[in-house]
C-alpha cells in the first residue's frame, strides 16, 4: 500500500471552510446582492456542503455536470 501524503489537515480545511464562509457572508449579507453557489457534480458536492453551513446569509446553490470529452470524443 502507497503512503498518502497529507498537506492539509482536516482541522486546518474545517478552519479555513469557516473563514471563507465568514468572508462571503460579510461581502453578501446585503439585501440587494443575490448569492448563487455553482458547483460541479461529483467533485466538491461534500465540501459545497460545508461551506454553505458556514455561510450566514441566504443563498442559492446549483450544481453542474462537466465532461473531460466532448460529445464525439470517445476515450478507450
Amino acid at each position: 500500500m502507497s503512503k498518502i501524503d497529507v498537506f492539509i489537515s482536516e482541522d486546518q480545511l474545517k478552519k479555513r471552510v469557516s473563514e471563507l464562509g465568514a468572508e462571503i457572508t460579510e461581502k453578501y449579507s446585503s439585501p440587494d446582492k443575490n448569492l448563487l453557489l455553482v458547483a460541479v457534480l461529483k467533485g466538491s458536492v461534500v465540501f459545497m456542503a460545508d461551506l454553505m453551513k458556514s455561510i450566514d446569509t441566504y443563498c442559492d446553490m446549483d450544481f453542474m455536470a462537466v465532461s473531460s470529452y466532448g460529445s464525439g470524443t470517445s476515450s478507450s
